[in-house]
């Protein structure tokens, strides 16, 4: 199993519980809006049975390598599931979500940045809405069930449980 980013692989950690660990393709700090495969992460998409991730809006560059690494491997693009929030795209300053690594302090106008990952004005952070995180909880729990029968009992009762603390953490 591969994600794509951390959050995603968060989720999926949740639901697959101590019956594996997937593996991440972009180590944390890195923007996935402009990251570049490493040869390990190309070998873990080679041997992958699934790829769970955001999609295309937040992580473009994989949408080629998963359609040829991955070719046999199951996929999930989370934001092209259904019943999800969407979210505004913001381009205010206060609500930055890059990493801007050596230029944080650069005099920087996003709204003049490429966001082309900012489809129709839809933000692709969705996992910033903790009810989206919920749902994606149980589209994981379902491909993983789909996937591997044996265990799907046990990943939906990972993805609910996980599923009632993120409840539980949005409430407080």
């Amino acid at each position: 199993v591969v994600a794509d980013t951390a959050p995603v692989q968060s989720l999926v950690s949740l639901v697959m519980g101590d019956l594996g660990q997937p593996a991440r393709l972009l180590p944390p700090g890195t923007s996935p809006h402009d990251a570049a495969l490493r040869p390990s992460d190309a070998a873990a998409l080679a041997g992958a049975d699934v790829v769970i991730w955001t999609g295309p809006g937040l992580v473009p560059m994989l949408e080629n390598p998963i359609a040829t690494l991955a070719a046999g491997a199951s996929t999930l693009a989370l934001l092209h599931g259904d019943g999800w929030t969407a979210l505004p795209l913001r381009l205010d300053p206060d609500f930055d979500t890059h990493d801007h690594g050596d230029h944080a302090d650069a005099d920087h106008d996003h709204e003049d940045e490429d966001h082309a990952h900012g489809e129709n004005g839809i933000d692709p952070h969705a996992w910033l809405d903790p009810g989206n995180g919920r749902l994606w909880l149980g589209l994981i729990a379902a491909e993983l069930g789909r996937l591997d029968p044996e265990h799907a009992a046990t990943y939906t009762a990972n993805a609910e449980a996980a599923a009632t603390r993120l409840a539980a953490l949005d409430a407080e």
